[in-house]
């Protein structure tokens, strides 16, 4: 089934590369990645534990944090309150 032909309006459609990389843990092995992030040199970027139960999505203006459970939001939420957003929404 060619989805294009299936939908008459083009502007809907979005196509995209994903690339996977699976690496040990070591401090530092995302300095680069992350710079390029910052950077705007790379976009979409997500960095994950290999269960997929931690996931960090940085953007030129922060990140975005998605932890197992909420225990463990609130926990890292109170370690580091500095990388909230001062907005009092949160946003």
């Amino acid at each position: 089934m060619d989805r294009e032909q299936d939908d008459s309006d083009p502007g809907f459609h979005t196509h995209t590369r994903l690339y996977a990389d699976r690496r040990r843990w070591n401090r530092g092995c995302l300095d680069g990645l992350l710079r390029a992030v910052a950077d705007e040199a790379l976009v979409e970027v997500f960095v994950a534990d290999t269960e997929l139960q931690r996931i960090h999505h940085p953007y030129d203006g922060g990140a975005d944090v998605i932890l197992a459970t909420p225990a463990e939001r609130d926990r890292v939420r109170n370690q580091h309150t500095d990388w909230l957003s001062s907005h009092p929404a949160g946003l």
